[in-house]
């Protein structure tokens, strides 16, 4: 994909403009059927600025996936590192993301995000794509865990809690997308510290 990298703002604003009516055509039609006159009219007056920069619809889709997650993992990122204790940036983190998830819920692109989402699902070159920038995302929490392995027992149980609390992410959005409430959202990210607690020095050992 050729971006312009000196221009970010504008191209994030541009997918935002156009990505409702690009999805909608990626759906009626199919991402395969779907040409790219097809894709490119859905851009409205945007057509020239996302012809010159995106060749194939797949480069397009995976543009809107990466501006999706960046915003997201941003966030977290800023989040996590504003702690200096486990238990808080993990807790922090639940949280901000339960709160990043319900307000993308609540917005215009609600159900576009949750189509683009399964449309990775049917693609194995979007499948890729997604699971690279997700892994990126990943090392952000990792480097949090390695940074603080002095409050655990075992710092080899790192990966174990890593792999613990990505599927406590993953499944605080399959539940957001379910409609439940921020409140038992939350409830369930505290549920899941208890299991870091019990990985977590006692007050005694860190005497």
């Amino acid at each position: 994909m050729s971006t312009d990298p000196c221009k970010p703002e504008v191209l994030a604003h541009i997918i935002e403009d156009v990505m409702d009516d690009c999805i909608r055509v990626f759906v009626l039609k199919g991402l395969e059927a779907c040409s790219m006159e097809d894709f490119y009219q859905a851009c409205g007056t945007h057509r020239a600025y996302v012809e010159e920069h995106f060749t194939t619809k797949h480069d397009f889709c995976a543009a809107m996936l990466m501006w999706w997650l960046n915003s997201v993992f941003a966030e977290l990122k800023s989040t996590i590192s504003l702690h200096s204790n486990l238990r808080a940036a993990v807790e922090a983190v639940l949280y901000e993301f339960i709160d990043i998830c319900i307000n993308h819920r609540e917005s215009r692109h609600a159900d576009k995000f949750c189509v683009l989402d399964n449309m990775t699902l049917f693609d194995e070159e979007l499948l890729a794509k997604f699971a690279m920038y997700y892994q990126e995302g990943v090392k952000h929490f990792r480097l949090k865990f390695v940074d603080l392995k002095s409050e655990l027992k075992d710092p080899d149980d790192i990966e174990k809690l890593l792999i613990f609390y990505v599927m406590i992410i993953e499944g605080l959005y399959v539940l957001v997308r379910r409609g439940f409430s921020r409140e038992m959202l939350f409830e369930y990210a505290d549920m899941s510290l208890h299991t870091l607690e019990f990985y977590e020095k006692r007050p005694t050992d860190l005497s």
